[in-house]
């Protein structure tokens, strides 16, 4: 079960922070997007979002469990 401490992290994700986390992302490979398309691609899962928040509350989850593939 995930502490309190986890859970504060991967509920504090505003509008702001979660650009910032999807910027970081992009630079690292991890998500992709299209230039065309305003849809954001978590490469490691296939997953796809339209929003950075969702998109940033996905990724902590998706870390949090250790599933990052590298």
């Amino acid at each position: 079960m995930a502490s309190t401490e986890d859970e504060f992290l991967t509920q504090d994700i505003y509008e702001e922070k979660a650009m910032l986390i999807v910027e970081q992302l992009l630079e690292k490979g991890t998500i992709e997007m299209k230039h065309d398309e305003p849809v954001l691609h978590h490469v490691p899962s296939g997953t796809r979002f339209e929003s950075a928040v969702n998109m940033a509350h996905f990724h902590k989850g998706w870390e949090a469990r250790g599933e990052e593939s590298q």
